[in-house]
C-alpha cells in the first residue's frame, strides 16, 4: 500500500473524498472498476487535476491532463511502472515467472532501456510492412467464413482474428494445425493465469496448478520455436527477428527473455487492437454519414480489393475513424506509475512508493484539447495536432507501445476489408457496459449483411451512452 501523501507547501491537503469508516478506500476502489466512466469523471470534475482516492486511506492518486501525463510519463527514473504484486506470489524461476513477468510491461531503468533497444527493429516501419500480407490473408480467412444473414459476437470474432494475426506474425507459422494450437494454448494461459496468481495454491484442478501446467507447455513450445528460428536466417517474423538482434555491445536476448517478450506482445497486440476494432465498428454502425463518406473514399480507392501497404497512406478518412475511435475508446481508461522518490506533482508535494494514476481517457475527452470531446468527428484529425501527452492510446514517453505501428496498420487493413464487404448492425438495446481495458461487455452482438449502404442507427442501453454523444 502506497505510503500517506504529504502536506502541500501551500498548507492543504490533496483533495479527495473520505474513505467510510472500515474499508477506507476500498469502496472506492470498487466503483472505479465497476463503474470506470462514471467515477474517473466525478474525480476530475468535483476535485480537479490531483485527487487521491480517499482522504483518510490514500492508497491511490490521480493526476489528471497532459501536463501531468508528460510529468509522470517522461520521468522513468522517479516514475516507475507499477510492481505487480502477483509476482511476489510466484515461486521464482518457474515458466509461469517467465512468461509473466518478464517484459518490458514490468522493467525500469537500464534494464528497460537495453531490452527496448534490441526489439525496437522488428518493429521498426520497414519491418512492419512486412506482416501486411499476413494480415491481409487472416482477415480474409475470416470474412470468408462469415456468412450473411447470421448473427455473431462482433469483439468475439475480433478477438479470433487478431489472435491469428498476432500469433501468424510473431512466429511465423506455415502449419495451420500447429498455429491454431499455439494460439489456443496462449488464450488458455491468459485466460486461468489471474485466477490462479489470486490463489496460488498448488494442487490438483486449482486454477493455479492448472496454469502452472499450461506454462510449462507453452514454455515448451517457445522454447521449440525460438530453436528453429536460428536454423531460418532468411525468415522475417517478429520471433525470428528478436532472435537475430545483437545490439552495438553484442548483447542479444536470452531465452528466457524472448519468451516472456513473445508472450507480452501477443497479449498486448490480441486483446487491445481487438477491442479497438469492435468499438470503432460500433461507432461507425451509430454514424451512418461518416460510414458512408468512408465507403465512399475506400470504393474510390480500393475497389473492393485490400489495401496495399502504399494505398493506407491515401486514406485520410480511414485515419481519422481510426484516431477518433482510439481518442474515444482507448486501448487502457488509465495506466499506473510509483514513486520512486518524495516529489511534486502539480502545487503537492507526493511521498515515495506513492501510486499515481494517470488517465487516457480523461485527458482525451478534455474539451480544451477536443471541441465537443464526446462526438465522434474523425474529421477533426484532417487539421488536428495533438502531442504525444494529449493523445495517447498507446502512452507515451518511455513506456510508449512498441507495436504502436503495428497496430495502427492492422486497424486499417481490417477496417477497410470488413467494411467494403458487409454491413454490420448492433443488435437493438443491447446494454453495453465496459471495464478499465474498455472492453465491450457482454461483447457486441452484431448481424451480418451484404455491404448494402442500407445504414440505419440502433438503439442502445447502458454506460456507452455517456461516452458518446450520438447525432440525430
Amino acid at each position: 500500500m502506497a505510503t500517506t501523501p504529504t502536506i502541500s507547501r501551500a498548507g492543504s491537503s490533496i483533495p479527495g473524498p473520505l474513505g467510510l469508516p472500515l474499508v477506507g478506500a476500498k469502496a472506492s476502489m470498487i466503483q472505479l472498476y465497476q463503474r470506470p466512466v462514471a467515477f474517473l469523471r466525478h474525480m476530475y470534475n468535483t476535485y480537479g487535476d490531483v485527487a487521491v482516492l480517499a482522504k483518510n486511506d490514500p492508497m491511490l492518486m490521480f493526476a489528471f491532463g497532459p501536463e501531468h501525463n508528460f510529468r509522470l510519463l517522461s520521468n522513468p527514473d522517479l516514475f516507475h511502472v507499477k510492481v505487480d504484486t502477483f509476482a511476489k506470489r510466484i515461486p521464482p524461476g518457474t515458466a509461469l515467472t517467465r512468461i509473466w513477468f518478464t517484459n518490458l510491461l514490468r522493467m525500469d531503468g537500464d534494464l528497460h532501456k537495453q531490452q527496448r533497444r534490441l526489439m525496437m527493429p522488428s518493429f521498426h516501419r520497414k519491418q512492419i510492412v512486412n506482416y501486411h500480407n499476413d494480415m491481409v490473408d487472416q482477415t480474409q480467412r475470416l470474412l470468408d467464413r462469415w456468412k450473411v444473414g447470421s448473427q455473431l459476437d462482433l469483439l468475439r470474432e475480433m478477438q479470433r482474428l487478431t489472435q491469428s494475426v498476432a500469433v501468424k506474425t510473431l512466429f511465423g507459422l506455415d502449419d495451420e494445425e500447429r498455429l491454431e494450437r499455439l494460439g489456443d494454448l496462449l488464450q488458455k494461459v491468459m485466460k486461468v493465469a489471474m485466477l490462479g496468481m489470486l490463489m496460488p495454491v498448488d494442487f490438483p484442478g486449482s486454477p493455479y496448478h492448472q496454469v502452472v501446467k499450461l506454462a510449462q507447455k507453452l514454455e515448451a513450445e517457445l522454447r521449440a520455436i525460438i530453436e528453429q528460428k536460428r536454423m531460418q536466417p532468411e525468415a522475417t517474423d517478429v520471433t525470428a527477428m528478436l532472435v537475430q538482434t545483437y545490439d552495438e555491445d553484442g548483447e542479444k536476448l536470452s531465452d528466457d527473455q524472448l519468451i516472456g517478450h513473445l508472450f507480452t506482445l501477443y497479449v498486448a497486440g490480441h486483446e487491445t487492437t481487438a477491442n479497438a476494432l469492435t468499438w470503432t465498428n460500433f461507432l461507425l454502425a451509430q454514424h451512418p454519414r461518416v460510414l458512408a463518406d468512408l465507403l465512399d473514399e475506400l470504393n474510390a480507392k480500393l475497389h473492393g480489393a485490400p489495401p496495399a501497404i502504399e494505398q493506407l497512406s491515401q486514406l485520410p478518412l480511414l485515419e481519422g475513424v481510426v484516431k477518433e475511435g482510439l481518442r474515444l475508446f482507448p486501448p487502457a481508461m488509465a495506466g499506473l506509475r510509483v514513486t520512486t522518490e518524495a516529489c511534486e506533482l502539480g502545487r503537492y508535494e507526493v511521498a515515495a512508493n506513492t501510486s499515481v494514476m494517470y488517465s487516457q481517457f480523461i485527458t482525451h475527452r478534455m474539451p480544451e484539447l477536443y471541441e465537443e470531446p464526446n462526438r465522434f468527428k474523425p474529421e477533426r484529425w484532417f487539421t488536428l495536432n495533438r502531442s504525444p501527452y494529449e493523445y495517447l492510446p498507446f502512452s507515451a514517453g518511455h513506456h510508449m507501445c512498441i507495436a504502436a505501428s503495428f497496430a495502427m496498420q492492422e486497424l486499417k487493413i481490417v477496417l477497410a476489408m470488413m467494411l467494403q464487404r458487409y454491413r454490420l448492425a448492433v443488435r437493438p438495446n443491447i446494454h453495453l457496459s465496459l471495464a478499465l481495458r474498455m472492453q465491450a461487455k457482454p461483447g457486441m452482438p452484431v448481424s451480418i449483411f451484404n455491404q448494402d449502404r442500407q445504414f440505419k442507427r440502433t438503439p442502445v442501453r447502458g454506460p456507452v451512452r455517456d461516452m458518446v454523444e450520438i447525432e440525430r
